[in-house]
This record gives structure tokens, C-alpha cells and sequence, in this order.
């Protein structure tokens, strides 16, 4: 008795077996036949062109296939990656004025098509300027549309912004007292990738943050392509000194650092530059067990720009004589020096490839004009503008938008005691334009957000 059943036991387990395996060859076998899915797409803030999006599938694809998705208005780009992950560049060229339609379609590697997919993107970013008011000072936002919108409540003076590279949010240092300053955060929900056109607009806007408040002998603030945001404090009292990370997705952290000078890091996410007595150090953010040894660079030298795509640098450095000279920095060489002169270096910016490098100098004399440059990496001198009756604002930054190729920056003419006014020159011939509203800083919002298909 015992051994029937033993037996009948021993029957039902095999064809138990038999079964699942029938089943998961089933499946496998539906699994092989199922077409090939759209999973994601993403703005991808680091980026060599003028905008870019990494797209994810649910099956390795054929990139030649992938590549012959239009792209409406038709704008030059190219595609890269292999196998589930792909990235759409557009290429520097032609300035995008407006959204663009992306037909996704495409074969997996067993010749199977993708259902086609379209999406909406809009790569273009968004102007912040600080407006002076009646009640101090204001960070505004230009929507689409062409009106402004307040991310924050007044200050006494605004000291900096500091939009996040991925556009995820904006910082800025307030100034309520002479001894009081303030770190504010606001989160921004993009609003630049959707799959239904009526999904594109103006971002929506998150929590406000209070970072840090109380009393500082500075604040100083800097972002990096991926989203994180270091915080850089000095204290009155000895060793109140303090430097911490907010990085994307995570919780602040602190960082053992002791700087003579404003931390910036770099747009890739790896590192920080530390400026010390000597020179620049280049830092990674992540200690690391046989990494690299430490990278300096000697001398007196400030950064004055990131090249994001390349990690490529502009530095400007102080010569003993008074002279300055603009360098630019590539990974593995020694600097190159591409200008130098007894003018004073009042800005700087590059595009994201290092290919081409705009300068603000301020010429000495009784009347002390700027003028802006535009060089190629070699040094080349390839225009050369005066900026006439107006001047660079104190403070102001060259804040280069691959997307329009502009600059950003705020102007003001000599001796008159209005605020500046907001400004825009084109990359390629210089133009200026300067817009009505007055402003004490500027910078650009990147464009940013997702898209995440069903399942």
C-alpha cells in the first residue's frame, strides 16, 4: 500500500514537473515573440550637443533602424548607444525656436518592429532674472508665453542663483540683514517631455526649502549636470566654517574640506575643484581605495566656466605683472593658453564641446568699456564687438544656452542708477538684445523631466 502510493506520488511530482517546464517553455517561447517596447525617455542634462534624451527599450534594437525615427521640424542629430539604451543628440547648429515630435519606431535585434511612439519635447530652457521691487529683491522665471513668475518670496538682496543641471529645482543666497543670510531651494516639476503635446508647458512649481539661515559671513552655492548641490558656509567664529552636499535623491551630507576659496563641481557628478594658496585641486567626491593620485594645477588660478560635454574648463589666471590670461583646460594636457592682456576679465563662457569660447574684457582707461570676444579653441580671435554704451552689471555671469546658442548676462550703462537690464547675445554673431525687464542676475533653468511607458 505504501509503496502505490509512494509510486502514484512519485507520478504525480514528474508530471508536475513536466507541466512547468511545458509552461515556462510557453512563456518563453510568447516572451520571444513579443515586439519590442518603449520603456522610458529622459532628458539627459550632460550632454556633447545642444540638447539630448536616453531612451530605454524593452529588447536590444537595431540603432540603424531606431535612427530613421523622424524628428519634427527636422533637426540635425545623430544617435548613440547600443543594445536596450540609446541616446538622441541634437547636434550644435541651428537654434531650436519651439517643441520638437519625435516618431520613435524601430527593430530589435530579431528583426521584430517596435509599436511607433511619438513624444513631445521641448528642449529649450527657461530664464530666471532677479528683479529689483519696492520690497526688495525677486527671483522671477519667464514662461513660455512671455510673462514672469515669482519661484520665491522678496529678499533684501539676492547673491546668487544656482539652478540645479538637471532642472530640477533653483538655490539662491538671501540677504535679509547685514549679518543674516539665507539658503533657499525651491523644487521645479518639469513639464518638457510629454507623450500628448498638451502635456508641454511651464513647470510646476515644489516645496520651498529653507537650507541654512542665520548668521554668515557668506554662503556660496554650486551644481553639478546631475542634480546635486553643494553648500559652502563661513561662520564669525573660528572653525563655524562648513561644507555639505545635497545629492539627488539622497540626504545632505557633510564633506571634510577646508577651502581658501569657492568650491565648483563638476558637471559630470565625479568631483569638485578645490582652490587652495597654490592653485586648483581637482577632488573626487567618492574616496575610493587605489584611486588616482590627487590632480593641482598651479598657480593663481579661478574657474570661470565649464565646458559640461567635454570636461573642458576656462580658468583665467593672475600674473604677478597684473596681466590676466584666459586658459582653457582639457582632460590629459597642459592648459592652453587661448588670451592674455592687461584688461580685466569680467566673464566667461564656453560651449559644451570647448569648441568655441566667449570673453567680457573691461578695458582700462578713464572710460573703462567692455567688449565681448568669441574664440575658437586654439585661440583664434573670430569676432570681436564692443558692447557700446553699456556695461557688464557687477556680478553678472556669461551663462551659454547650446539650445538657442545664446548668452545670458545682465547689462547696464555707466552712471545710471536704474538696474540693469536682462540681455541676450547670440553665440554665433554677437548680436546683442536687450530686454525691457530690469535685473540684477540672470541665469538659464535647464530643460528637464521623463517619460515612463506601460508596461
Amino acid at each position: 500500500m505504501t509503496g502505490r502510493f509512494a509510486q502514484s506520488k512519485g507520478r504525480w511530482l514528474a508530471a508536475s514537473l513536466t507541466l512547468l517546464a511545458g509552461v515556462a517553455l510557453l512563456q518563453q517561447q510568447l516572451l520571444a515573440r513579443r515586439p519590442p517596447r518603449l520603456l522610458a525617455v529622459a532628458v539627459q542634462p550632460l550632454r556633447s550637443g545642444a540638447a539630448a534624451l536616453d531612451v530605454t527599450f524593452s529588447r536590444p534594437m537595431d540603432r540603424a533602424t531606431v535612427a530613421e525615427s523622424p524628428l519634427v521640424p527636422e533637426s540635425p542629430h545623430r544617435w548613440l548607444g547600443r543594445q536596450t539604451r540609446m541616446r538622441l543628440l541634437l547636434k550644435s547648429g541651428d537654434p531650436v525656436s519651439g517643441p520638437l515630435r519625435l516618431d520613435l519606431r524601430g527593430r530589435d535585434l530579431r528583426r521584430l518592429p517596435m509599436k511607433p511612439q511619438s513624444l513631445w519635447w521641448d528642449p529649450r530652457p527657461f530664464l530666471l532674472a532677479v528683479a529689483p521691487g519696492d520690497d526688495g529683491e525677486r527671483l522671477l522665471m519667464r514662461e513660455r508665453d512671455g510673462r514672469w513668475r515669482a519661484l520665491m518670496p522678496a529678499q533684501q538682496r539676492i547673491l546668487q542663483v544656482e539652478p540645479l543641471g538637471d532642472g530640477s529645482g533653483v538655490a539662491v543666497v538671501g540677504d535679509d540683514a547685514e549679518t543674516t543670510q539665507q539658503v533657499l531651494f525651491r523644487r521645479i516639476d518639469q513639464r518638457s517631455l510629454s507623450a500628448v503635446p498638451s502635456g508641454l508647458g511651464d513647470p510646476d512649481l515644489g516645496q520651498l526649502q529653507t537650507l541654512e539661515s542665520g548668521s554668515l559671513l557668506f554662503a556660496h552655492l554650486s551644481a553639478n549636470q546631475r542634480g546635486d548641490l553643494l553648500i559652502q558656509l563661513g561662520g564669525f567664529e573660528p572653525g563655524s566654517d562648513r561644507i555639505w552636499i545635497l545629492e539627488q535623491g539622497s540626504d545632505r551630507r557633510r564633506l571634510a574640506l577646508e577651502a581658501s576659496g569657492a568650491l565648483r563641481l563638476l558637471p559630470d557628478g565625479t568631483g569638485l575643484v578645490l582652490p587652495s594658496f597654490d592653485g586648483l585641486a581637482l577632488l573626487p567626491l567618492e574616496s575610493k581605495q587605489g584611486a588616482t593620485p590627487l590632480q593641482t594645477l598651479p598657480g593663481s588660478r579661478e574657474v570661470k566656466a565649464f565646458c559640461s560635454g567635454s570636461g573642458r574648463a576656462v580658468l583665467v589666471r593672475h600674473w604677478p605683472d597684473y596681466r590676466r590670461s584666459v586658459e582653457l583646460v582639457i582632460p590629459g594636457r597642459p592648459p592652453r593658453q587661448v588670451w592674455i592682456g592687461e584688461a580685466g576679465v569680467m566673464a566667461a563662457a564656453c560651449d559644451n564641446g570647448g569648441e568655441r569660447l566667449w570673453l567680457v574684457l573691461r578695458e582700462a582707461g578713464q572710460q573703462a568699456r567692455d567688449r565681448i570676444l568669441l574664440l575658437d579653441a586654439e585661440g583664434s580671435i573670430l569676432l570681436n564687438r564692443s558692447l557700446d554704451n553699456w556695461r557688464l552689471s557687477s556680478g553678472a555671469e556669461l551663462d551659454f544656452d547650446p539650445v538657442s546658442d545664446q548668452l545670458l548676462t545682465v547689462l547696464r550703462r555707466p552712471g545710471d542708477d536704474d538696474a540693469g537690464r536682462v540681455a541676450l547675445i547670440s553665440g554665433r554673431t554677437l548680436d546683442l538684445t536687450v530686454l525691457d525687464q530690469p535685473g540684477v542676475l540672470a541665469r538659464w533653468l535647464p530643460a528637464g523631466g521623463a517619460w515612463t511607458g506601460r508596461s
